[in-house]
């Protein structure tokens, strides 16, 4: 006979004293002919490969095939093949058990049809179909085993033994079907409808239907005889569907009976709301069936602004926060100069509108104005107020700053002050020669009583640590000390002075006095 090897076939010859004597070569799993004797159960040519015979020890039982692919047949691992020797039946093929990637088409010695696999073989189970289950492993014994059925053992099984009924005077010679019982309850015939009889099995007994006895009677639509709620029959005897609020095991993700349906956590059916199935659901104000977040129902909600979901054709864009002044605007519109709102970090003004001569250019940029400190320095009689801010417009002149004749002294006299001749309006920068800024928003943000940066470069932007003469309040007002009307060099007269190192009132206001023969520079402000 032939055997296959991973080299082709090969030929060998029985033993002269018995079965083969070698073991084949090619295949690891192949049974040895050598091995002790099988049960006698065991290739008794009943047509069945069972899982621990093959071709070599049970050629009657086990047939051989090449299995070459061709035609539908190579590919059905059948009753009298295994997978020793038919590549159909290779790996979980013919183990006797249903497995994941198996169908009955190419498989049907793993889907032996209803009761086999139950370890049970059942009065009507064909041991062909159920080889494992069903074998004469005791026939002759006098007792209708688990095993057996009159199939395989007629001697042992009868039509009533083995038929799953406890008839009356079977409770010692059937003890397959008369289970050990404390009474006669069990027994038909003795006027006691037991456990395992019903109106089918044993009328006599049983007049009424019995849920749970395994039978169906009367208008049961099902009875599987087990304790199991969850199964495909209840306790009640009823068929699982969907709405009875009992969860269908491997059949229902959810049940809760009445309470199934729209805007409900378990659809109509038997399904977990979840949001894209088509169905409202809790929580849900709108469900379109699909996964898609651009369109008018975004993760189940009116698609709106500020959702975070970018509304195709609508939106153009949404960063799903409410800032307004970042790179999407609470409009859902990208932030853009011109549009009223200041973009944080990009814009430093935006007045929406398009004149470049307001307080906010069109590039949303704000005015720039120069304050300076004069590196010149002067005594207390400095001359009338068009001679002290002359004095400011020769030093940018000769630094070679723009708009050199639009500074002002930053000064107060008795009759003059800098918030009574200077421009109160103004919303843009006030800035050092070198670029620092000194306050942000204007005339308001300079005399709120801090400045960003104190001022302290000259004309030519070099440092500077002096007391300039000022006589000027933070807010812009004449103070009391001012050299006689910035007439007097005397040292009998005092003026007010600041601090180029100060940032808070003292920048203006240092509230001491110095006399006027003391030589000290100017602030000058550029004010058109």
């Amino acid at each position: 006979m032939k055997y296959w090897r991973s080299s082709g076939p090969v030929t060998s010859r029985p033993h002269a004293n018995g079965p083969i004597g070698t073991c084949l070569l090619g295949l690891a799993l192949a049974t040895c002919a050598s091995e002790p004797e099988h049960p006698p159960w065991q290739c008794n040519k009943d047509f069945v490969c069972d899982p621990d015979e093959n071709q070599v020890s049970c050629p009657d039982d086990c047939v051989w095939s090449e299995a070459t692919g061709e035609g539908p047949g190579a590919q059905v691992c059948d009753a009298r093949e295994n997978w020793t020797f038919v590549a159909a039946c290779r790996e979980t093929c013919g183990n006797g058990q249903q497995d994941d990637g198996e169908i009955q088409d190419t498989c049907p010695r793993d889907f032996p049809g209803p009761g086999c696999g139950d370890g049970l073989c059942a009065p009507a189970e064909d041991p062909t179909r159920c080889p494992v289950e069903c074998h004469p492993g005791s026939c002759g014994d006098g007792l209708c085993d688990l095993h057996e059925n009159t199939a395989v053992c007629a001697e042992d099984c009868t039509d009533s033994c083995g038929d799953g009924v406890c008839q009356a005077g079977e409770e010692t010679t059937c003890t397959r079907d008369c289970p050990p019982c404390e009474d006669d309850s069990c027994v038909c015939g003795d006027m006691v409808c037991g456990t395992g009889e019903s109106m089918t099995t044993c009328p006599q007994d049983c007049t009424e239907p019995t849920c749970g006895n395994g039978v169906k009677e009367g208008n049961e639509p099902c009875d599987d005889g087990n304790k199991v709620d969850t199964d495909a029959c209840t306790n009640a005897c009823a068929l699982a569907t969907c709405g009875d609020g009992i969860l269908w095991k491997g059949e229902e993700e959810c049940d809760d009976g009445e309470n199934n349906g729209p805007g409900q956590q378990c659809s109509a059916d038997c399904e977990l709301s979840e949001c894209g199935d088509g169905q409202l659901g809790p929580d849900e104000t709108c469900d379109d069936g699909n996964d898609d977040d651009t369109d008018e129902c975004a993760a189940c909600q009116p698609a709106a602004c500020g959702d975070g979901h970018l509304w195709t054709g609508e939106e153009t864009c949404d960063d799903g926060n409410t800032i307004d002044t970042d790179a999407c605007t609470n409009a859902c519109e990208p932030a853009d100069c011109g549009d009223s709102i200041v973009h944080e970090g990009e814009e430093e003004c935006d007045d929406g509108n398009q004149v470049d001569t307001d307080a906010c250019s069109n590039e949303c940029l704000k005015p720039r104005r120069v304050i300076f400190v004069t590196s010149g320095e002067f005594k207390g009689n400095l001359g009338l107020i068009d001679d002290i801010d002359k004095k400011c417009r020769t030093a940018a002149e000769n630094a070679g700053l723009a708009n050199p004749m639009t500074f002002k002294a930053w000064i107060s006299t008795g009759d003059f002050w800098p918030a009574m001749r200077m421009d109160t309006s103004y919303l843009g920068m006030y800035l050092l020669v070198d670029g620092t800024l000194v306050a942000e928003n204007g005339w308001a943000d300079l005399t709120d009583g801090t400045i960003f940066h104190a001022i302290d470069r000259t004309e030519m932007g070099t440092l500077a640590d002096g007391t300039p003469w000022t006589n000027t309040k933070a807010d812009g007002t004449a103070g009391l000390n001012h050299c006689v009307g910035w007439s007097s060099s005397s040292q009998m007269n005092t003026g007010l002075y600041g601090s180029t190192l100060a940032t808070d009132t003292a920048w203006t206001d240092s509230t001491k006095i110095a006399a006027c023969s003391f030589p000290a520079p100017l602030y000058c402000i550029e004010d058109p």
